[in-house]
C-alpha cells in the first residue's frame, strides 16, 4: 500500500497498540510448524504462475 494511504488509514484507525503488534502463533499451532514468509512461498511456486 502506498505510504500516504497507510498514513491516512492510521489517521482514521489510530496507531496499533502493543498487543495488536504482536505476532500471532496461530499458524504454527494450526500447521504444526513455523510459518514461512510469503516471499519463500512465491519462490517455491513461481512456476505455477509463469
Amino acid at each position: 500500500m502506498p505510504e500516504p494511504v497507510a498514513d491516512h488509514t492510521l489517521t482514521i484507525l489510530g496507531m496499533p497498540t502493543a498487543q495488536e503488534q504482536q505476532v500471532s502463533t496461530d499458524i504454527e499451532e494450526i500447521l504444526g510448524r513455523p510459518a514461512t514468509a510469503y516471499a519463500q512461498w512465491a519462490r517455491r511456486h513461481r512456476a505455477m504462475y509463469a
